[in-house]
């Protein structure tokens, strides 16, 4: 084997730029519509439990916890969680987003559950603005005099 062989190759790559990062002191940026895992806005959720119903690796729990208080408590089992986003696309509010965490890494898959309690998000109906006619108003019928 001959050593002259590979010295056109090796010029060339000693003045390239690394194709590697030095992980973990340099992190990439993750891409825009990267799906990391969910996490939840506790103040827009009305616990329709879409979520739970949509979730196709059942990562999702919603608890009651006082019905009185209307206090509820949601777990997102990491652990489980197959990271697609159904929950975040089936939910009403938008209670649920999708973070741009990938080092989920945990000794115990118990470390891995994420838990929310909070008070069910009362949703005001929008009112009408002047000039605008309700939902309720028929239109006129076309044609008719």
């Amino acid at each position: 084997m001959r050593i002259a062989a590979f010295l056109p190759e090796l010029l060339r790559h000693l003045f390239k730029k690394p194709a590697t990062v030095d992980y973990p002191f340099q992190k990439l940026e993750v891409p825009k519509d990267f799906r990391g895992t969910p996490f939840l806005h506790p103040e827009k959720c009305i616990v329709c439990r879409a979520c739970v119903r949509d979730c196709p690796a059942e990562a999702i729990d919603i608890l009651t916890v006082n019905e009185a208080d209307k206090t509820f408590k949601m777990i997102i089992h990491n652990d489980r969680c197959i990271h697609c986003a159904q929950c975040v696309d089936s939910c009403p509010t938008d209670a649920l987003e999708m973070d741009a965490l990938y080092e989920t890494s945990a000794f115990s898959r118990w470390d891995l559950k994420a838990e929310w309690e909070f008070v069910k998000a009362v949703i005001k109906p929008k009112t009408p603005t002047a000039g605008t006619p309700p939902a309720s108003a028929t239109p006129p019928a076309e044609g008719a005099s």
